[in-house]
Formats: structure tokens, C-alpha cells, sequence
């Protein structure tokens, strides 16, 4: 079926998105992110892998010094990472 009239592209990626459910991918990716921008830079580099899974963040690191001070802050990340999202997609994180 053909259109009339011309659609912006802003008015159908959100339906893009839904009909091949990506929005799970999306947000997944969008977290990864804000896991650097949330910690910074050195806890970026001390990084060595991130996965969602269940509800729960799992991050390796290869310094224990940073694995440490992250496992203090978790509750703080896990509430700032949320807020970010705009909903509760983390419950926990888990620090390796």
C-alpha cells in the first residue's frame, strides 16, 4: 500500500523500532555508553567488558583498586543509570 503523503523520518524510526524490536539492543547499547560518561574515564579504561543480562549489569575490570571503589558506589550507579534511561532496566550491577 502506497502512502499519500510524505512521513518524516523522526515519525517512523519509533515504529521501526518496535516492529523489529530493537528498542531491548537500543537500550542495552545506550547503557554501555553511559557506563564510561557515569564512572569517567579512568574507570572507562580499567573496563574490560560490560554485558546486560537479567536485569544485571556484569563489568570486568582489571584493577582491583577501581573494582573496589565501584563496588561502594553500585546502588548510586544502578539509581543513575535508571534515571538516565528514563526507566528500571538495572537492578543490579555486578562488579568481576
Amino acid at each position: 500500500m502506497r502512502r499519500s503523503k510524505p512521513e518524516t523520518i523522526g515519525n517512523l524510526l519509533p515504529l521501526f523500532v518496535k516492529e523489529y524490536e530493537l528498542e531491548q539492543g537500543l537500550m542495552e547499547n545506550r547503557v554501555m555508553t553511559l557506563w564510561e560518561e557515569l564512572t569517567g574515564l579512568g574507570v572507562a579504561k580499567a573496563t574490560t567488558a560490560k554485558r546486560l543480562k537479567n536485569r544485571k549489569l556484569y563489568v570486568s575490570l582489571s584493577s582491583s583498586v577501581v573494582r573496589q571503589e565501584l563496588f561502594m558506589k553500585r546502588s548510586e550507579i544502578v539509581k543513575e543509570l535508571n534515571r538516565c534511561l528514563g526507566k528500571e532496566m538495572i537492578e543490579e550491577i555486578i562488579l568481576r
